[in-house]
């Protein structure tokens, strides 16, 4: 059994902007505090629909995830079953949306399809599920030092993972999303909680406009005020060009 005495609670704030350059948003987030869930997620495919990719794998998600979710004083011989239930909901949200292309007669490859990054709370084990498909990226601020959490699924990363060979590769190709094939793999992560950390969830659109170290300095600046994040590190990107919608979920453990 896990001590409920030492429970730690975490609350998230989040905001997403059309950008400077783009004329609609195909970011969304959600945030769920009664259930510690906290996900966003990055639509592509401009006319075919990337606004609704985005939504379709956040309600497939939530759905899942709180349809299947172990109570508090769960005896399942699993420890962790969420984590299968995580792996669950992210294969029925590829297939969901796979289908959607399929129906309207696009090849394998084309159509909406979308990242996504999430943070699931297990207050019973005080432990959070990370879980990412794609370059929307999950990031820990902790003793004020920023740490990346998830790898993209990137040409880019693949390019720094082989020592940077070769000519560099767009930073925006990416080499997992949902949607776009019949299967895809997810990377997911269990990680322990620790009171005063933040959980820092976001868009390409933010990290290729800011970069970690000025992230790092506006954590540093608002960590007593966690609700203003959100909104300063989207000014920052829109004045580094916006060229792309951005998306920011901060969630404070305490």
């Amino acid at each position: 059994m896990f001590n409920k005495f030492l429970a730690i609670k975490c609350t998230a704030y989040g905001m997403t902007d059309t950008g400077r350059t783009r004329n609609h948003n195909e970011d969304n987030i959600h945030l769920n505090n009664e259930y510690n869930l906290y996900i966003v997620a990055d639509g592509m495919g401009g006319h075919q629909a990337g606004e609704v990719a985005s939504k379709m794998a956040i309600k497939i998600i939530e759905k899942t995830l709180l349809k299947h979710q172990a109570p508090d004083d769960s005896d399942n011989d699993i420890e962790f079953p969420e984590v299968q239930t995580v792996s669950k909901a992210i294969e029925d949200t590829n297939i969901s949306i796979n289908q959607s292309n399929n129906d309207r007669g696009l090849l394998k490859g084309k159509g909406m399809g979308t990242t996504v990054v999430g943070c699931w709370y297990l207050s019973r084990a005080k432990m959070s599920i990370i879980f990412n498909v794609g370059d929307s990226r999950a990031y820990s601020f902790y003793k004020d030092e920023l740490t990346q959490i998830t790898t993209d699924h990137s040409l880019l990363q693949l390019w720094k993972d082989k020592c940077f060979e070769g000519d560099q590769p767009p930073a925006n190709v990416l080499t997992k999303a949902l949607g776009p094939y019949p299967e895809v793999a997810p990377d997911i992560l269990l990680y322990p909680g620790k009171k005063g950390e933040i959980i820092f969830l976001c868009s390409d659109g933010l990290t290729t406009m800011v970069n970690d170290r000025e992230i790092e300095t506006t954590l540093k600046q608002f960590k007593n005020s966690p609700d203003k994040i959100p909104e300063q590190l989207i000014i920052k990107a829109n004045q580094a060009g916006g060229e792309d919608n951005i998306s920011v979920v901060v969630i404070v453990f305490s």
